[in-house]
């Protein structure tokens, strides 16, 4: 996030972002690939992400671009931001990986120049600006939007991230009542601790209890504090958040915050020459994810997608936009075709439900529905063997992500395994991508990604990353790195995982170099030597350091695995 202070061009003074940096954190929806796969699922051809050129405007200290830059070493990466001692921290990062294909400039963006103008940045395949443009002043506003167009390449996708209204009428409330208590409070965390407690306060007055024990009406305006309460600390479910306070300063306590209409938005994007794609998250702009009569009636109130997507934020009260633009003159469909997802490499984390209707279904049986579920409680049924045996396999190799062509072979492979298809061989249909079962299973991948993006994922690379444990497990030396001073690490997907103790420990030390039994030795003579780490058995201590052994080694044995479905093992 860029600092709001605002600025004269070129000077050099201390931000906020100076004295209380914002946390380095990944943000899986700003990641190129999430961007060239929303515009390839809309008929554009993005550039390759695998060689490609990205900008970020208020980059910060590089966490959500330097995991990029490591994922992508074919491509370039330049990041700036007006906080020095920000880019000062990410260079130190960049330094320390060794990585030679991003760099992190201290630069303020009203100095950015288009091509070809000397001493220009030149132009980018990828602009990102996540948490900047509602947070400066209108001038960089503007400014950043220039940017989008005068750098953007022709076939270029730009994010930009912003608050948007209606949503943010409520929560200016609480951020209006958290500035007023802590407007004398100069030092940022006795502020962040200061509207925390005002916060408590609120929730403990409107409990719905009367102060003697007596129970009374909760209101709608009580509920609402109490949820925001639970966001602010991170404890409300499907909304996750650290609890950090730069983000409750930078966010909510910075002296600039300015949410902006949807409709707002996309005609000021349209004065510099940008048009209105997508959102990164791309269930959130299907109007068929609305019930049927409440689709017709949008459809017939909306004059085009703009007047859509503003209605469609009038129903969901909706508080954030993460936009993608591209521009003006660039053609696309708006019509979706389940055979743009044929271009594209799918993974799934979906869990076959083993009950459907009351009865047991196997996941790739021929016969019967089956229904897939997402970790967000999204789900989808179906009854095309080809897709369920696609939908299990997918589930099974998670993290892994494979190109459709494969996805549909190996579906055709494991049907034919069990002796249930007499359809020709998994290799003839790797190359039948126009077949009746592969136009069905592209129909439901994308349905199922149109839903909700923990049922399908869709990439148009394959991640760097591994399922195989070997003798001597190697984990992604960024996410060690960042293990050193953090509990909160970023995976080869970019995505962010917050590993507890036991994982945190095992993973600092997956540098290739130790066996199991290294491994192992290394938690007898750390934390179980040091009484931190406890290890018991139906609740009870176990005492015979032989068990303690057996029991240590398959609970090794375990969580690498899962560090390896997390998406955090490299070959």
């Amino acid at each position: 996030m860029a600092p709001s202070e605002e600025t004269a061009s070129g000077t050099n003074c201390e931000t906020s972002y100076d004295q209380v940096p914002y946390p380095n954190l990944s943000y899986a929806q700003t990641h190129p690939d999430r961007l060239a796969t929303v515009a390839t699922i809309l008929g554009m051809d993005p550039p390759p992400v695998t060689e490609c050129r990205v900008l970020e405007l208020g980059c910060a200290s590089g966490g959500n671009l330097i995991p990029m830059a490591y994922g992508l070493p074919g491509s370039e990466f330049v990041g700036l931001d007006l906080a020095a001692r920000q880019i000062a921290q990410g260079q130190e990062m960049i330094d320390a990986l060794g990585l030679t294909n991003v760099t992190l400039r201290h630069m303020d963006i009203l100095d950015v120049a288009p091509p070809p103008v000397a001493g220009s940045l030149g132009q980018f395949d990828y602009v990102i600006a996540h948490g900047v443009y509602s947070w400066v002043p209108a001038a960089v506003r503007d400014k950043l939007l220039a940017i989008c167009r005068e750098n953007l390449n022709p076939n270029g996708v730009a994010y930009v991230s912003y608050n948007t209204y209606p949503g943010w009428h409520m929560l200016n409330i609480v951020r209006d009542m958290m500035r007023y208590h802590t407007r004398d409070v100069e030092d940022p965390h006795a502020r962040a601790a200061q509207a925390r407690d005002l916060l408590d306060f609120l929730v403990q007055a409107t409990s719905g209890t009367d102060g003697a024990g007596g129970s009374v009406a909760v209101s709608a305006y009580a509920s609402f504090i109490q949820m925001y309460a639970q966001f602010l600390s991170g404890e409300l479910e499907g909304r996750r958040r650290p609890k950090i306070d730069a983000l409750l300063l930078h966010d909510e306590l910075e002296t600039h915050n300015e949410p902006i209409y949807f409709h707002q938005f996309a005609r000021q994007a349209a004065a510099h020459g940008l048009q209105y794609l997508a959102e990164a998250e791309f269930h959130s702009i299907v109007d068929s994810n609305f019930p049927p009569q409440v689709s017709e009636r949008l459809c017939e109130m909306a004059r085009d997608v703009v007047e859509l997507e503003q209605y469609m934020d009038f129903l969901r009260n909706r508080s954030l936009r993460q936009t993608l633009l591209c521009h003006a003159d660039v053609s696309f469909n708006r019509k979706i075709k389940p055979d743009r997802l044929q271009r594209l490499y799918v993974a799934s984390q979906a869990r076959p439900a083993p009950v459907v209707d009351g009865t047991a279904n196997p996941p790739d049986g021929v016969v019967g529905v089956v229904k897939f579920e997402g970790s967000d409680g999204a789900a989808i049924s179906t009854d095309h063997p080809i897709t369920k045996a696609a939908m299990g396999y997918l589930y099974d190799i998670w993290p892994q992500a494979l190109p459709f062509e494969q996805v549909l072979a190996e579906a055709y492979a494991r049907l034919a395994k069990q002796g249930e298809t007499s359809s020709p061989t998994s290799n003839e249909h790797t190359e039948n991508t126009d077949s009746l079962d592969a136009q069905i299973l592209s129909a439901n991948l994308l349905k199922a990604y149109s839903y909700s993006g923990a049922l399908v994922r869709l990439h148009t690379y394959a991640p760097p990353l591994t399922l195989t444990v070997g003798e001597r497990p190697q984990a992604s030396p960024l996410a060690r790195l960042q293990a050193q001073d953090s509990h909160i690490v970023t995976n080869l997907r970019h995505e962010r995982v917050a590993l507890d103790a036991f994982n945190r420990y095992l993973l600092l030390r997956l540098d290739g170099q130790h066996d199991r039994e290294a491994l192992l030795q290394a938690f007898l003579d750390g934390p179980v030597a040091d009484g931190v780490l406890k290890i018991q058995q139906e609740g009870q201590p176990v005492e015979s350091p032989r068990e303690v052994r057996r029991l240590l080694a398959e609970a090794l044995e375990r969580n690498i695995h899962g560090l390896a479905r997390t998406a955090l093992l490299i070959e």
